[in-house]
C-alpha cells in the first residue's frame, strides 16, 4: 500500500467502465478507459457524453463495435 505524507492511501482503484449503463470492464484513469476500449475494439459515433463517478467511469452514446478486428466483417451499431 502506497501511503502519502498524510497516510492516505495512493493506491489507483479500479473503478467498472460503463457504456450506456452496461459494466463492460475495469480501468483506474481515463487512459485505461481508452485502452480499454480499443482492447474491445469498440469506439462512438461522434463524441460520447462521459462521466466519472466514485465507483466509475460512466460513457454514453451510440457505441460501434468493430468487428474486423474478430475476422469478420463490417461493423456493428448499438
Amino acid at each position: 500500500m502506497a501511503l502519502n505524507a498524510l497516510g492516505l492511501d495512493m493506491t489507483l482503484l479500479r473503478k467498472t467502465v460503463h457504456i450506456n449503463d452496461v459494466p463492460i470492464g475495469e480501468a483506474s484513469t481515463w487512459s485505461e478507459v481508452r485502452a480499454l476500449l480499443r482492447a474491445k475494439g469498440l469506439s462512438f459515433l461522434g463524441q460520447p457524453g462521459a462521466a466519472e463517478g466514485p465507483t466509475g467511469f460512466f460513457l454514453q452514446g451510440t457505441a460501434r463495435t468493430d468487428i474486423r478486428e474478430r475476422g469478420r466483417f463490417g461493423n456493428d451499431v448499438a
